[in-house]
């Protein structure tokens, strides 16, 4: 008796599809390989395979790859199914798992991983079919072997509802991966709720028990766990505990900026809280950490900012390949904003991207604080005690704002409309303020 699986393969690339029906069946199975969508879905519906790979890059007028998979997941949900694909970005990732894929593998990709998954498909039990959905503003860009990995752990984790541990530096982007896992996730349904640490203790339990409630069969997140104290993560625990016993209960994400040791500890959460949290963990790599993905998102981030219109010159890419970024994500995208608003021409040039001279952001902001109190002695010395005027906070602000609005409309070369984005107020609001201060643009 043959006992040996049957594997189906449809693969676009010729070379590449012999290889791997040949490494496959070195493996112990029996493959049939075809570049046909058509052709494999005539060997599912005859039920001559125990699974199917399936490259979606493949061409096919009547059908795209995710489609086929849809279709199989529904007919055959026994049927255990892998996508292969050279569009290796997070939508790919996200669409395998939702469309029912057992694993997602991006090109170029480990033949002894693809293999793993597959004797793991074979004896895994049926899984539940779960809805669909489809949405494409997805915010995560990068090619990178990191962020591949990241991808299919989003991919897996929305297909669960236990609890996550997203872990990473400020501006890697752990908001936006806790939305996308609520988005793409089983609690798309209903609400989602973000509660943000610290909180003051006397408003602590009472802050909790309604955001618990307004996420009852949504998503909860906590972001920044490390700042709760001893006696708040008790707190939390407690409530936790009772959401084990409610039903629906929010599905719980929690973030820190902190790392997670070798031995499974953070830095001031204890073991019991980390234990109920830390159930599946997703940590965001720093971007020094995945330098090659620093021209596409730049790229990405002026397509955007300038809804196409401005694009990024190589001299421009190679210098913002070079930096450190200690801000990560959100420095490059705050760079980016800048640039792309203040550029003269439609390609962003090297003077474009100039980072602030601030190496350090702690020393920068006290040096900011130093100046500003030193002006304000100078000009609260102007006047005798007695004769402050009775709205000195208004005097003392008008005082700053004036500067402050001449130096940013220097920066935007006299533009309103760019010095109104700069310092984010509505365009009428800093006309009024100019003609408030005798400003001429």
């Amino acid at each position: 008796m043959n006992t040996r699986k049957n594997i189906l393969l449809a693969h676009n690339e010729r070379i590449a599809r012999q290889t791997l029906a040949r490494d496959l069946t070195q493996k112990g199975y029996d493959v049939r390989a075809t570049e046909s969508f058509d052709t494999l879905w005539r060997w599912i519906r005859a039920g001559k395979g125990d699974i199917v790979l399936i490259d979606v890059d493949i061409t096919d007028p009547a059908r795209n790859g995710f489609e086929l998979l849809k279709q199989i997941r529904e007919a055959y949900p026994h049927l255990p199914a892998l996508v292969l694909s050279a569009e290796n970005t997070v939508l790919t990732s996200l669409l395998a798992a939702r469309f029912g894929a057992f694993d997602y593998f991006p090109k170029p990709f480990s033949f002894e991983q693809l293999s793993a998954s597959i004797a793991t498909a074979l004896q895994t039990p049926e899984p539940p079919q779960k809805k669909t959905r489809s949405r494409t503003d997805l915010p995560l860009v990068g090619s990178s072997d990191p962020m591949q990995a990241v991808y299919r752990l989003i991919a897996q984790a929305t297909q669960s509802t236990l609890p996550i541990l997203i872990t990473g530096e400020t501006g890697t982007g752990k908001s936006l991966v806790a939305k996308m896992l609520h988005e793409y996730g089983l609690h798309a349904h209903a609400n989602y709720e973000v509660l943000h640490f610290p909180l003051a203790d006397d408003a602590f339990e009472e802050t909790l028990a309604k955001a618990c409630a307004n996420a009852i069969d949504g998503t909860l997140v906590l972001d920044e766990i490390s700042t709760l104290s001893d006696v708040q993560q008790a707190r939390l625990i407690s409530i936790l505990s009772r959401l084990d016993d409610q039903e629906p209960s929010p599905r719980l994400i929690a973030t820190t900026r902190l790392p997670v040791s070798d031995d499974g500890n953070i830095a001031g959460i204890g073991r019991e809280l980390l234990f109920r949290l830390n159930t599946l963990h997703i940590h965001l790599p720093a971007l020094r950490d995945r330098q090659n993905d620093i021209a596409e998102l730049a790229q990405s981030f002026v397509a955007q900012f300038s809804q196409g219109r401005k694009k990024l010159g190589k001299e421009a890419e190679r210098s913002l390949c070079g930096r450190p970024w200690p801000g990560n994500v959100r420095e490059l995208r705050n760079v980016l904003q800048r640039a792309t608003l203040m550029a003269r021409h439609d390609t962003i040039a090297p003077e474009d991207v100039i980072a602030p001279t601030a190496p350090d952001e702690a020393t920068g902001d006290k040096e900011l604080d130093d100046t500003i109190a030193r002006a304000l002695a100078v000009y609260l010395n102007g006047f005798d005690p007695q004769d402050l005027p009775e709205d000195l906070y208004v005097h003392a602000l008008a005082a700053l704002e004036k500067p402050l609005l001449k130096s940013v409309m220097a920066m935007a070369g006299g533009n309103q409309l760019k010095a109104a984005k700069l310092l984010g107020i509505n365009r009428n609001t800093l006309h009024k303020k100019l003609v408030r201060y005798n400003i001429t643009p």
